[in-house]
């Protein structure tokens, strides 16, 4: 009977072994999903600031290059301002006529008639005009100048 009980205590005993056995490897199992799902989460924090990175450097090669255009913008208005002529259709500009010039016009009551004469006013108070830059000659007419001599 002794030995039975003897017996009996020791299959308890491996049972109890056996159960707690197995929750040790149920909390591994479950550790070790755990960590793989912290792990899937600190990639895919790390994918999404790998976008952010991409979006960021996407949105800055834009703004470089809309400030590129913009710089080459103002440098073909510059350039188109080095060349006054064009402004006026190939008339001389305001900075290209001073009193005392000679040069020819045609006449604002007369627009069939050029004559030439020397300027003693200039009307104009902007550097180009279409038409020509207006002036008044020495001898009281008044024209817009295509030319000077």
């Amino acid at each position: 009977q002794k030995a039975e009980e003897e017996k009996r205590k020791q299959e308890e005993q491996q049972k109890a072994e056996e159960e707690k056995r197995k929750q040790e490897e149920q909390q591994k199992a479950e550790e070790e999903k755990r960590k793989q799902e912290e792990q899937q989460r600190v990639e895919e924090e790390k994918r999404k600031q790998e976008e952010q990175q991409r979006v960021a450097e996407e949105k800055r090669k834009q703004e470089e290059k809309k400030a590129q255009q913009q710089q080459s913008t103002q440098q073909e208005r510059t350039q188109k301002q080095e060349k006054p002529t064009q402004a006026t259709g190939g008339k001389p500009t305001r900075s290209q006529i001073s009193v005392g010039s000679h040069v020819v016009i045609q006449l604002d009551n007369d627009y069939s008639k050029t004559v030439s004469g020397v300027v003693k006013d200039i009307l104009t108070h902007s550097e180009t005009h279409t038409y020509g830059i207006k002036v008044r000659l020495q001898d009281g007419q008044i024209g817009r100048v295509q030319s000077v001599k």
